[in-house]
């Protein structure tokens, strides 16, 4: 009896599904007959685990691998035999993740033993690696009006058996403890290997509260070129659009609607032009089809800051981008957006007196049901530098400012800040209920709840500077061993 555990791979994510497989091959020249390993109370399969988590080497019986992986039946059976044949086999799929959840990086070497009265096999050591995640910039991705408790999704790069490779990771806020902190709904997914030299991954954003939407799109820029994978168009190569030269940025996040398509707003090289880039499938397109520019707007000056959004799904698909513009006298807001003809065009410019900046802060912006788009920035005071302003700006239908600017006074900095950002809650329920966060240069958090000390992460906090609102509003950092996490603010 021959008995050997199979990887299908040897370099795993933390986070990542790890499934083995099982075979037990009758090599002699008459058929065997034995208790089923996987369901005999006398428990003669065991699996050993050696590695970071557990240097003296874990055995673990078969029956507790049973009652945790999901490909197994729970109950025993105690009558249930095998019979196999000479050079037939008996095979078992091992959800290694659910069983024995390890994630501390660092090699781990997996076997398996069966004692039979007739004999005694082990199965020859595997080897796998648990990789340490890369503390890279991660891109969050929600729904435009989402149902509540719909939850995130996490993209980010990280090399994979030694090639950059592109990862997604859907979390949800538990329902029953919201001391908790958003977990993971499944393993992260590896989409694939990507061209070295990816300096960051986008998550698109949606305005498919209802999910009907039969694409899915993952996007990445390589140098001057936009990458996006959709299938089924997509299994050997991606979307690719070719600028003439690396933008100075891409416009956070790209936009995904249920009709398939999907906007990429970047601000040239040159930095005096937005442009609008575009690509389109569906869950039947088996060809690649070419990307195409919808438009470009010209900019006066230096952009600082900026955002995108999609209007609602019962208003259409329209695209609104906001670019925040330093000035000498303060920072220019510009509203930018697509009209029902198709045209991109700048529809409203909003002056900010007085104001500056915050280094790497993104403005939230929101469109309400009735059209309306809401924009929210965290800049400071020139007269007193260490002045928090929160600037509100508010748009009619048309694009058109609707009132004047509403800026509060938050608080004085206590040190030099790091990085800004405001958001608008996605979901319907809470539609539109603004939150913020500002990282200072010592590791820190100033938020809406902050009233003594600022707050002190756990973990590092990610850049560019990311917030989940859901039940509680959540800062993603970045976990040594896990990757990408979050913490509530407070």
């Amino acid at each position: 009896m021959q008995l050997k555990v199979l990887l299908p791979k040897t370099h795993y994510t933390a986070g990542e599904h790890r499934t083995a497989l099982l075979i037990l091959r009758n090599e002699s020249h008459v058929p065997l007959e034995f208790p089923d390993p996987l369901h005999a109370p006398e428990q003669a399969l065991r699996y050993t685990l050696t590695g970071p988590v557990f240097p003296e080497s874990r055995h673990i019986p078969c029956r507790e691998v049973s009652s945790r992986g999901l490909s197994h039946v729970l109950a025993s059976r105690p009558g249930a035999r095998v019979r196999l044949a000479p050079g037939q086999t008996f095979e078992s799929l091992i959800a290694l993740h659910d069983w024995l959840p390890v994630t501390r990086p660092g090699r781990y070497r997996l076997e398996a033993s069966l004692t039979h009265p007739d004999f005694s096999i082990t199965s020859p050591p595997v080897e796998f690696d648990i990789l340490a995640p890369p503390t890279g910039p991660v891109s969050l991705a929600c729904d435009v009006a989402a149902p509540d408790g719909s939850g995130v999704e996490a993209t980010w790069l990280q090399d994979v058996e030694g090639r950059p490779s592109l990862l997604v990771r859907g979390y949800e806020e538990p329902r029953e403890d919201t001391s908790r902190p958003p977990s993971p709904r499944q393993p992260a997914s590896v989409i694939g290997p990507v061209a070295p030299g990816i300096t960051e991954a986008l998550a698109p954003w949606s305005n498919d509260p209802d999910r009907i939407s039969s694409v899915s799109w993952r996007v990445w820029r390589q140098g001057a070129s936009l990458m996006a994978l959709a299938g089924p168009a997509t299994p050997g190569r991606p979307f690719r659009f070719d600028l003439e030269a690396p933008p100075a940025q891409v416009v956070r996040p790209p936009l995904q609607t249920a009709a398939g398509e999907l906007f990429i707003p970047v601000v040239a090289a040159c930095g005096r032009e937005l442009r609008l880039i575009c690509f389109q499938t569906s869950s039947d397109a088996s060809d690649l089809t070419p990307g195409w520019e919808m438009g470009r707007v010209g900019l006066h000056g230096r952009i600082v800051a900026a955002r995108a959004t999609l209007q609602p799904a019962s208003r259409g698909n329209g695209v609104s981008v906001v670019l925040v513009e330093q000035t000498d006298r303060g920072l220019d807001l510009h509203h930018v957006r697509t009209h029902g003809s198709g045209r991109f065009t700048r529809v409203a410019t909003t002056r900010l007196k007085g104001l500056h900046a915050l280094p790497d802060s993104e403005p939230g912006i929101w469109v309400d049901e009735a059209g309306r788009l809401h924009a929210a920035l965290l800049t400071l005071s020139r007269k007193n530098p260490r002045q928090v302003v929160l600037a509100e700006v508010h748009h009619r239908p048309d694009g058109r400012p609707a009132a004047k600017p509403r800026l509060t006074a938050l608080r004085e900095l206590p040190c030099a800040p790091r990085a800004a950002v405001a958001r608008h809650h996605p979901e319907r329920s809470r539609a539109g209920v603004l939150t913020w966060a500002i990282l200072l240069e010592n590791g820190s958090l100033l938020t809406p709840h902050t009233v003594g000390a600022p707050m002190r992460p756990r973990h590092p906090v990610g850049l560019p500077l990311e917030l989940f609102p859901a039940r509680r509003t959540y800062v993603l950092t970045w976990d040594p061993v896990q990757g990408p996490a979050f913490e509530a603010l407070r």
